[in-house]
């Protein structure tokens, strides 16, 4: 315990942080419940279709003074309804050059690809779209972010309820 520092004053700076860890908590939580909702939308109501590659390429953008990111584009054609939909995605970004070229490779031109588009807006498409984690990875990680602070909030709001062994209780003490 701080020097000068009560026992009470430690359970409510305890619990104070652990109120505000709780509260954070709940804020990535109510933010990944939409986050998954859209992925399971996707799943669930977007039609599949078979897309060529028609371009990919690995596409430099500078962020700062000395920092780079790359991304993995690509440009895909599919059918829908009769009709030749093309689409531009961004399959991957990095500071990584290697590993953004890595994965760009997995999309050559003259590939073909499951997609899934949205029926309202045929060029909104999701590539690898399935039960996965690199497709959930958003909602997973907003999920995981709120976990660790519902368990720091809980260990601080136990140690906020543990007693000070060095103290004695009230009722022991000498009159």
């Amino acid at each position: 315990m701080a020097p000068g520092m009560t026992t009470t004053a430690r359970r409510g700076t305890l619990q104070l942080i652990g109120v505000g860890c709780l509260i954070v908590f709940v804020l990535f939580f109510l933010l990944s419940v939409p986050l998954f909702w859209g992925q399971i939308r996707v799943l669930q109501s977007w039609p599949v279709r078979q897309a060529e590659v028609i371009r990919s390429v690995v596409v430099t953008e500078p962020t700062g003074k000395h920092d780079q990111l790359y991304s993995a584009h690509m440009e895909i054609a599919y059918v829908v309804n009769g009709e030749a939909v093309t689409a531009e995605l961004t399959s991957f970004q990095s500071g990584n050059y290697a590993e953004t070229a890595r994965r760009a490779a997995e999309f050559p031109v003259g590939s073909r690809h499951a997609i899934r588009y949205d029926p309202r807006y045929p060029r909104q498409v999701r590539i690898g779209a399935s039960w996965n984690r690199r497709f959930f990875a958003v909602p997973l990680i907003t999920l995981g972010c709120g976990a660790f602070f519902g368990l720091l909030a809980l260990a601080l709001f136990i140690a906020a309820g543990t007693r000070d062994k060095t103290a004695a209780p009230a009722s022991e003490n000498p009159k």
